[in-house]
């Protein structure tokens, strides 16, 4: 518990030092709140474990970031479905998303490029089920447990930095702390995973996706 308040504090205290900085910016020069641009994309490694990897694992990613004054506001949506076992059966599918707000530390942000420090709500909404066959000597016997309406939730501080790569086309990665997550909707069956988060023997975990993003810049009326 300690360690969240730690971060989400460190958090609150830079957004609190440079938004003094804004106020001193705000003596020169008015600040425009107009979006200047937007950047959609893909997350290329959960695409690329879908198309690489095994037939037991398939998750796509998209990405927009929406971006006004100094801040990025992020929205994230996935979809993911884990199959497990050898001499069992676990399947686990669902969607989830991800909302925010970045702060945005580079000087030239006219450009695109971008090194940010944020924090998210995410949400899932998935199912499970588990599914075995057992013979203690007088037949074979299928059980199976499932959970039809699970839902998840859990926060994240994120770090990311995007960078153009030519013309409009933007490369970068984004590094997340994920804690304080809570699952609703378990029966018997414990479940495994959350899409979006991970395994659920973890209580807090960290993750990196790489994105690939085309920018769509906004023209100002004067």
């Amino acid at each position: 518990m300690w360690k969240y308040i730690f971060s989400i504090g460190l958090l609150v205290t830079s957004l609190f030092a440079f938004g003094q900085e804004q106020q001193a910016e705000k003596k020169k020069e008015p600040i425009d709140w107009r979006p200047y641009e937007i950047k959609i994309g893909v997350s290329a490694i959960r695409s690329a474990r879908t198309f690489v990897g095994n037939d037991d694992f398939t998750t796509h990613e998209l990405e927009a970031a929406l971006a006004l004054h100094r801040y990025n506001v992020v929205f994230d949506y996935g979809i993911e479905e884990h199959q497990r076992g050898e001499t069992f059966d676990y399947l686990n599918k669902g969607s989830y998303f991800r909302a925010g707000i970045d702060r945005n530390f580079s000087k030239n942000k006219e450009s695109g490029n971008s090194l940010t420090l944020g924090l998210r709500y995410a949400r899932a909404y998935f199912s499970d089920e588990f599914s075995y066959t057992s013979d203690q000597g007088f037949g074979e016997e299928n059980y199976q447990l499932e959970n039809s309406d699970l839902t998840a939730r859990w926060l994240e501080l994120a770090f990311g930095v995007r960078g153009r790569i030519i013309s409009n086309f933007y490369m970068g990665f984004t590094m997340r702390w994920q804690f304080s997550r809570k699952i609703n909707g378990e029966g018997n069956l414990k479940t495994f995973d959350i899409p979006g988060f991970g395994k659920t023997r973890r209580q807090n975990s960290t993750a990196f996706d790489y994105y690939l993003m085309w920018r769509i810049p906004f023209k100002k009326n004067s």
